[in-house]
């Protein structure tokens, strides 16, 4: 069963028609079979992201998603996305068992403040024994572009 279809099933209740947030958005045009977790209906008992993506593309593609009207803090950013990253490699296995996948941990921000910028762009999150460096965008870009 392909990665969507399963975790649309298994998961209605926190699908989302847009990753957005206090008119922050990352867009998503150019991708065609996909869904949207939020993340904090995923896991209440735990920091999330604020949105997961996961798209049928061989291997899977895995979008999570921070999304900053004002300040980003560094430390919260990537607790947020470490966790985020863990929740939708658990999701993508319950649905698929083991299967290759692409996970890109991403800020999106209205405006960057030089300082949080460096902090974030410095931080790598490390899941499942691999690290993962977080990239760092405005909020309006697409992730198709953002991953290339």
């Amino acid at each position: 069963m392909p990665a969507v279809s399963c975790i649309k099933d298994n998961y209605d209740n926190a699908i989302i028609k847009h990753c957005s947030e206090r008119s922050c958005e990352l867009r998503l045009t150019g991708l065609n079979n996909y869904v949207i977790l939020k993340g904090e209906k995923i896991c209440r008992d735990k920091k999330m992201c604020d949105c997961i993506i996961f798209a049928d593309r061989s291997p899977v593609l895995i979008g999570v998603v921070e999304l900053k009207s004002r300040t980003a803090d560094p430390d919260e950013v990537e607790e947020k996305l470490t966790n985020g990253s863990q929740m939708a490699l658990d999701i993508l296995e319950r649905c698929c068992g083991r299967v290759d996948f692409r996970l890109y941990p991403i800020v999106l921000s209205k405006s960057w403040r030089p300082s949080e910028y460096i902090l974030i762009a410095k931080k790598r999150i490390e899941i499942r024994g691999r690290k993962y460096r977080i990239t760092l965008k405005s909020c309006g870009d697409e992730l198709l572009a953002i991953i290339v």
